[in-house]
């Protein structure tokens, strides 16, 4: 018999062999069946020692089943066979976190990061970083210590009714009889604007389950088509957070005061607390409830107490992309604390959410609002009692080409529909932002 056809016969033979075992775990892991696929390529091992994608599916198996310490052994194989293997010394990395070996996790991530790589590989690595920082902030927060973290932002875009006004250029006041011209801020003005966004935010530890956290968040914003309208808004505020298996409890209270040019515009104080459910992988719940002392310094009479209760569920698909739906619901009564009724009023709303990521630096986000208010006194000037439907439609994306990188461009349609002419508006806004958090 031909020598050489019984060389290539046994070449086959094992291509075959070893291809079996490998093909069978890839599917297996694509299924969502890690403990299956480690079981068969372990099984196999001894015959497949020296083989790199071998090891490799099986380092990726033994992870994904809860067995770190056994993938790290078969990724060190590998890298023992193909040091430049970049996806083995990241996915070793991955196993070392879950072993809380963080300095070790970052000196092979940080190896990998600094090599020329693919775009698929530099994402995951980054993905893993930011992983590493959160582990090592919880590692933290167990031992006692503050946490620290804070961004900044950056803003460009257009803004089609930055007071949001209507746009009419008159109505008429049936108090009067005739129609009155509306000038000035009382109509929507449109421009272009940059703005400029941070905050600081401190989180403590001080028992099991327990932590405290505070924080301070600043946002600017210019309109060169309106250099006078400046907004500005600072907001601080602290609470605690209590956890237990699947439940979260919350309680703060937080600040906010609103400028729009030299003019101290809004302040409002409020209390809030939440409870969060994990109903499983795939679900979530919370309900959350909230109490405002609302002041306007230039105009006493529209100052109001606001208490509002509400809930919202949480739903993952198991589909491509790792789709996420949000739903959430409020009612709320917005109390005048002057004489005038037709200041407060009750409101409900609905929100729905979505997100998707269609790669791995990538989101893709949007949401539909619509809330109803009915006003709880007749307006003097337009002898009627005041009801708007508000409709928010919001769309987006977003990249992150790094751990502490987002870059990210929204749509926002508002439309306000008003029984009273002068609070009927719709308002378009077009935002750029690049955030860098640390």
């Amino acid at each position: 018999m031909n020598r050489s056809f019984i060389g290539s016969g046994l070449l086959l033979a094992c291509t075959l062999g070893l291809a079996a075992p490998v093909d069978d775990a890839r599917s297996l892991l694509q299924q969502g069946k890690p403990a299956a696929a480690a079981e068969l390529l372990d099984a196999t091992l001894v015959q497949h020692l020296t083989h790199v994608e071998h090891n490799y599916l099986l380092g990726i198996a033994m992870l994904d089943s809860g067995r770190a310490g056994n993938a790290v052994f078969a990724f060190e194989r590998v890298l023992a066979l193909q040091p430049d293997h970049a996806m083995a010394r990241a996915e070793l990395a991955r196993a070392m976190i879950e072993l809380r070996e963080y300095d070790a996790a970052r000196a092979e991530l940080m190896q990998v990061r600094q090599a020329p790589i693919p775009a698929e590989v530099a994402v995951k690595v980054d993905t893993l970083l930011a992983a590493l920082d959160r582990a090592i902030n919880e590692r933290a927060l167990v031992s006692g210590a503050a946490v620290i973290s804070g961004y900044v932002e950056g803003e460009l875009g257009y803004d089609s009714n930055i007071n949001t006004a209507t746009s009419s250029n008159s109505v008429v006041i049936p108090l009067f009889g005739l129609p009155a011209l509306l000038t000035g801020y009382s109509r929507a003005q449109s421009s272009w604007l940059l703005g400029v966004n941070g905050g600081l935010a401190v989180q403590k530890r001080v028992a099991d389950g327990v932590d405290l956290y505070g924080g301070v968040d600043v946002r600017l914003r210019y309109h060169p088509s309106n250099e006078d309208y400046l907004p500005a808004a600072i907001a601080v505020g602290g609470g605690a957070r209590l956890t237990r298996g699947d439940d979260q409890f919350g309680v703060g209270m937080n600040y906010l005061t609103y400028y729009i040019g030299q003019y101290r515009n809004d302040a409002q104080l409020g209390l809030y607390g939440q409870w969060q459910h994990q109903i499983d992988a795939r679900n979530a719940t919370a309900v959350f409830v909230q109490h405002v002392w609302a002041e306007h310094p230039i105009a006493p009479a529209l100052d109001s107490r606001l208490t509002l209760l509400g809930g919202n569920w949480i739903h993952a698909l198991q589909r491509t992309g790792n789709p996420r739906l949000t739903l959430t619901g409020w009612i709320a009564n917005d109390r005048e604390q002057g004489q005038d009724p037709g200041v407060g009023r009750t409101f409900a709303g609905l929100k729905l959410g979505a997100e998707m990521q269609p790669a791995d630096a990538w989101k893709l986000f949007g949401s539909l609002a619509v809330q109803k208010s009915r006003y709880g006194g007749q307006n003097l000037f337009f002898g009627v009692t005041r009801q708007d439907e508000r409709y928010d439609l919001n769309l987006g994306v977003s990249y992150k080409p790094a751990p502490n990188w987002t870059y990210s461009a929204q749509l926002t349609h508002t439309r306000n529909q008003s029984n009273i002419a002068i609070n009927h508006f719709t308002r378009d806004l077009l935002l750029f932002t690049a955030r860098r958090d640390f």
